[in-house]
């Protein structure tokens, strides 16, 4: 018996219908310091408000960049070694390095950016395949 058969031609229906109205996106979460391959699946009506979100974090990102570059040339907060060093280390520690600060930022803005073009990339699917469904049915 196909699973379709215990709930009905309409029920088959409406089901493949709400699966039609998903999108699946791929990205990747933290595991202990890791990154593990995640995805997750999106009402199409959902997806500008998702977009325009991921586009708030992007702006937040930018303002975390953007201070984390002035953290890099920090003056310290005497003349004595000690506090030229404590400048130093947190200009390093803010700075482009793998697992720095700047570089941490950066590669969250390249993921972010990488689902917001995969959920515009899915809006724009699902809008010409509507599109051309609506236009061949007239």
């Amino acid at each position: 018996m196909a699973i379709w058969d215990g709930i009905g031609a309409a029920g088959a229906a409406a089901a493949k219908a709400v699966a039609a109205n998903k999108a699946m996106i791929h990205t990747a979460v933290n595991s202990g310091g890791t990154a593990q391959a995640a995805s997750f699946s999106v009402d199409i009506e959902q997806i500008p408000g998702l977009i325009a979100k991921y586009e708030e974090a992007q702006d937040k990102l930018d303002r975390i960049l953007r201070k984390a570059q002035d953290l890099r040339y920090i003056n310290g907060p005497g003349e004595d070694e000690v506090s030229q060093q404590l400048a130093s280390a947190l200009g390093e520690m803010a700075g482009d390095g793998e697992g720095c600060l700047s570089w941490a930022v950066n590669d969250a803005r390249t993921r972010i950016q990488g689902m917001i073009d995969q959920l515009k990339a899915a809006q724009g699917t699902y809008t010409s395949t509507d599109e051309a469904a609506t236009a061949s049915q007239v």
